[in-house]
């Protein structure tokens, strides 16, 4: 997208230049993000086969880091229009949203000198699908328990406002029902984001 485009190489510009302390990679972080889904699959109706199209995402996480390998991490994120696309034209509305928590391994900062920090995380939750089409037959609800991986890096450009990019697969833990007028449980996505880093 357009957003994270520009974005990416003036966020890497800046942290280039602004190097700080390692001591200031530590602590607990706020990084509201912007991003894009794309990839990914699902068994729930999906009346315009949209499900593994490119849709902007945005959340917020909370996590803390220690200057160890170990952190903790809380996340949500949302998808407006999931199941939607411009020529089918069948889904009046729809959205999907996950919910977690993940357990961060980061490389120390006194191994980066206060650079990018490259991390990875591996994290449970829940998954929630909305969607209603436009003759408003099919009427979807679906919260359903979800895994995640994924990994990135964080950059502080001062000692508390840095840039994270990240990287990460969502996939529901469910499986469908035997039933032939099942709806379906399947969910799995990818999602990239820049986010913007506070840390306190």
């Amino acid at each position: 997208m357009p957003l994270v485009r520009r974005a990416l190489p003036l966020a890497v510009l800046l942290w280039a230049l602004v190097p700080v302390p390692a001591s200031a990679q530590t602590g607990w972080l706020l990084t509201p993000f912007l991003g894009m889904k794309f990839g990914g699959g699902t068994s729930i109706v999906d009346l315009d086969l949209a499900a593994s199209s490119k849709k902007t995402t945005f959340g917020v996480s909370t996590s803390f880091l220690t200057d160890g390998i170990l952190g903790v991490e809380a996340e949500f994120a949302y998808v407006p229009g999931y199941f939607e696309n411009s020529v089918q034209l069948q889904v009046k509305s729809s959205s999907m949203m996950d919910l977690g928590g993940s357990v961060i391994l980061a490389l120390p900062p006194n191994f980066t000198g206060g650079g990018l920090r490259p991390y990875a995380t591996i994290g449970g939750g829940i998954i929630h699908a909305e969607a209603v089409d436009v003759l408003e037959v099919f009427r979807i609800r679906r919260s359903v328990p979800a895994a995640s991986v994924g990994g990135g890096a964080i950059g502080l450009l001062t000692n508390n406002v840095g840039v994270r990019f990240d990287l990460r697969y969502l996939r529901s833990l469910t499986t469908d029902e035997n039933a032939v007028v099942a709806i379906g449980k399947r969910i799995s996505y990818w999602r990239f984001s820049v986010g913007l880093v506070r840390r306190f």
